[in-house]
């Protein structure tokens, strides 16, 4: 609801509040149930499109070359906060300082989360590098809905000795009026935000406000990120200025003249209201008069509005209750009666944020391991959840990201700037963080949503919404106008079919991994395969620039480590190793693999290998020798088991799946199968299993070398494909009693773990006989909860 008054006011506001409480009246927020409102109608067009928001949790922000950087990304529907359903195609790059890319992968989104990791390799030196992870479909977005950050990695063999980096004395002061608006005569609330030469906060400066006669009118001290506010009543045509001593020298700065007409606009918090304070001057208000401006509240993707008027007083009091407002960011704005926006203020409502904590926890050891367990207060285990942990020494100076999961999910894309230490605003959240965050969002100006763009820029949505990847094929000639796609990891056998009209054929919803090809045949009016002649256009075919202005702070480098010793850091050598991401020993246990599948299954065993792939030319000559019988007849199957008279189609299975028509298996070819379990008696599958069951196995990596029967296919490889997620390893280290070690080395980065039945995530971590170690948590749960915590575990 909002609630407004018409009064003058002669004493200062922070004593007359209580008093307001006692003479306001109710006006209703109104969602557009009137007619026709254009700011409202504008809004809702921009924000109907569907947006994402990318948040990743990186196992370290400071690197040492011959390390992995780790990463598990999180995407949420940005309206709901849940994890997306939608979303498979992740872009995620490292770029250098002149924003050259260094690597880059694609990567398959489940239920809304990826895992992945770059190998810190030959191609990084010491230096700055910046992390992106992306979708394609957020590039349509001025909002910055995509994941940035800046990270560093250190080559010892360069750097031995790091300091802090030396930085300029002078300071970058922002002198910002709330609401956007400095106006003369009247009270005004000016932020500020005091900077170094390299963007960060200036924490516990002290200031003082002159007139143009260098009286002192005002004082003001930063806080811990160099933001701080004051009051004041600026004079027409008078110059004020700022005087700030630092580093032993003093620094003026020059603040705007205050405009002549105009209104201002003040916020504050009473209770269970939000008290919203609208003045004009003497100058201004014969031209406002009795004009209906408009007050609008969103958040992104809802919107309210309610008329305010001014009659005949400088002031106008909006009473707003606190339910009445969204959970997370509100941006109010202020709009004339020819909707031009006038003023805007962010206000954040803690209330209604689903956020989780974790129990105590509890660890146990086991031998060179320790089994780690930590209960997750509330969660509801029946529905998805996912927590990525990165376990480093406690002493840690490797983990300085200025965001966690909370932050960038509710508090980033909406707001113009980079939030400094946004993180902690939302890490045990007191009345102390929730004005502190208020100091903030006074001094972040407009949102990331621009009326301008909204009003004159309607959704053109240029880039599209991925969902794996596509091709168009062209057919140069053919006599049949029949083609077979093989399987590959995520999708199973196809069969295509043109004309003499239509010479093209189309697929998307493709996931291939990196090293898979796409197999084509075509089936010959003899009804057997041969290598077919496509020319294959796929989209995506490379990994979209992420070309959008970004915002993004270098990493606070406070200290780094020192180390002269001639010894090297890292055990390995890493020179000889970079070549590979991950070194798998492979041991053949075939015959017991055989033996086992035999003990566990009911029915016959056919364990393939190259020799009986080649034997068979499809699945269907295969099963015809194991007693069934078979018509195959251009793209349709069907397989029947005997039964005296009767004539009765087993249940088949690829991979688990029950399959519902058999034309998936025309002309199968065998070079995937791993094994094929045959059941005649079909035990287990009751009525379904009349006629037997069909159990075919298949492994996308197995290799075939007969190149008689390879020539039935054509191979074409892929562009671009997915990576799969590789196990992480933590380097060997020389030394685990180092400062070095201490401050920067690695235990584990554990991404993809999920609660049992019991709430509790469980992990093994290598005991390195650290004394205390450091759990970093970052998840989702309970269709949209969140967790970010900072556990210590102090080992006996």
């Amino acid at each position: 609801m909002f609630f407004r008054i018409h009064l003058k006011i002669l004493i200062p506001k922070e004593y007359c509040l209580i008093l307001l409480l006692t003479v306001c009246f109710v006006q209703s927020f109104s969602q557009n149930k009137e007619g026709p409102n254009p700011v409202i109608d504008s809004f809702n067009e921009y924000t109907k499109t569907q947006r994402e928001i990318a948040y990743a949790h990186l196992n370290k922000s400071i690197y040492i070359k011959g390390e992995t950087f780790a990463f598990c990304v999180y995407v949420f529907d940005k309206t709901e906060k849940k994890p997306s359903q939608l979303t498979t195609n992740l872009y995620c790059s490292i770029s250098d300082d002149n924003g050259d890319t260094v690597k880059s992968k694609m990567l398959l989104v489940t239920n809304g989360i990826a895992h992945g990791s770059f190998f810190v390799d030959s191609l990084f030196t010491s230096g700055n590098y910046t992390f992106k992870a992306y979708t394609n479909w957020m590039k349509n977005f001025d909002e910055q809905n995509f994941y940035i950050e800046s990270i560093k990695v250190i080559d010892p063999e360069i750097e031995t000795d790091i300091v802090t980096k030396v930085i300029s004395s002078k300071l970058d002061a922002q002198f910002l009026p709330e609401g956007g608006y400095l106006l003369s005569d009247v009270t005004n609330t000016m932020g500020i935000v005091i900077k170094d030469s390299l963007g960060f906060g200036v924490p516990f400066v002290e200031g003082r406000l002159l007139n143009s006669k260098s009286e002192i009118i005002n004082t003001f001290k930063t806080n811990q990120f160099g933001i701080s506010k004051f009051i004041f009543t600026p004079k027409a045509n008078e110059l004020y200025q700022v005087s700030i001593d630092f580093e032993e020298t003093k620094q003026i700065f020059d603040i705007d003249l205050a405009e002549i007409r105009g209104i201002t606009l003040s916020l504050n918090y009473l209770k269970n209201r939000v008290i919203l304070r609208f003045v004009t001057n003497a100058n201004t208000l014969d031209f406002i008069k009795n004009k209906i401006y408009h007050l609008t509240i969103h958040n992104g993707s809802e919107i309210k509005a309610s008329d305010v008027i001014f009659t005949d007083n400088e002031e106008i009091l909006q009473f707003i209750n606190y339910d009445d407002l969204f959970s997370g960011l509100n941006v109010f704005t202020l709009f004339d009666e020819q909707n031009n926006p006038l003023l805007e203020r962010l206000f954040f409502k803690y209330d209604g944020i689903q956020l989780i904590e974790t129990g105590e926890v509890s660890y146990e050891k086991e031998g060179d391991s320790i089994m780690v367990s930590i209960p997750i207060k509330g969660i509801d285990s029946s529905q998805i959840n996912h927590f990525s942990v990165s376990v480093l020494p406690e002493g840690t100076k490797s983990y300085r990201h200025d965001h966690n999961i909370i932050s960038y999910t509710y508090l980033q894309p909406y707001v113009r700037g980079f939030v400094e230490n946004a993180n902690y605003y939302f890490t045990d959240i007191t009345g102390k963080k929730k004005y502190e965050l208020d100091n903030l969002l006074l001094t972040q100006g407009w949102s990331s949503y621009s009326w301008n763009t909204i009003f004159n820029n309607p959704q053109n949505n240029n880039y599209t919404f991925e969902t794996g990847i596509g091709f168009k094929a062209n057919v140069n000639a053919t006599k049949t106008g029949k083609f077979i796609l093989y399987p590959i990891s995520n999708n199973g056998l196809e069969i295509f079919d043109v004309n003499d009209t239509i010479k093209t054929f189309e697929k998307n919803g493709l996931y291939p991994f990196d090293g898979e090809t796409l197999k084509f045949s075509e089936i010959s009016k003899n009804k057997s395969a041969k290598k077919s002649g496509l020319y294959l256009q796929f989209s995506p075919s490379k990994i979209p620039d992420l070309d959008k202005y970004t915002k993004f702070l270098p990493l606070k480098e406070n200290v780094f480590f020192n180390s002269k010793s001639s010894q090297p850091l890292l055990e390995t050598s890493w020179s000889e190793f970079e070549q590979l991401d991950e070194v798998i020993i492979t041991v053949n246990k075939e015959k017991e693999r055989i033996e086992k599948l035999k003990n566990s299954s009911w029915g016959s065993v056919a364990v393939f290998d190259d020799k009986k792939r080649n034997m068979y030319m499809d699945f269907a000559s295969y099963i015809r020798t194991q007693g069934f019988t078979v018509d195959q007849n251009f793209g349709e199957l069907k397989i029947y088991s005997n039964r005296g008279l009767q004539r009765i189609q087993p249940t088949i299975y690829i991979d688990d799946r029950l399959l519902f028509y058999n034309d998936e298996l025309s002309y199968y070819k065998l070079d995937f199968v791993d094994y094929i379990i045959v059941d005649k008696s079909g035990f287990g599958e009751g009525f379904r299993g009349a006629g037997g069951v069909i159990k075919i196995y298949t492994d996308p990596k197995i290799g075939y070398e007969n190149n008689s029967y390879g020539s039935v296919f054509q191979d074409i490889e892929i562009p671009l494909t997915f990576t799969s997620p590789t196990k992480f390893y933590a380097p060997k280290y020389s030394s685990y009693t180092t400062s070095f070690y201490k401050e920067y080395g690695v235990i584990e980065w554990l991404p993809n773990l999920s609660a049992d039945q019991n709430g509790t995530i469980s992990f093994k971590i290598s005991n390195q006989q650290a004394n205390n170690i450091n759990l970093f948590i970052e998840g989702t749960a309970n269709n949209g909860s969140f967790l970010s915590e900072v556990k210590s575990i102090i080992l006996n």
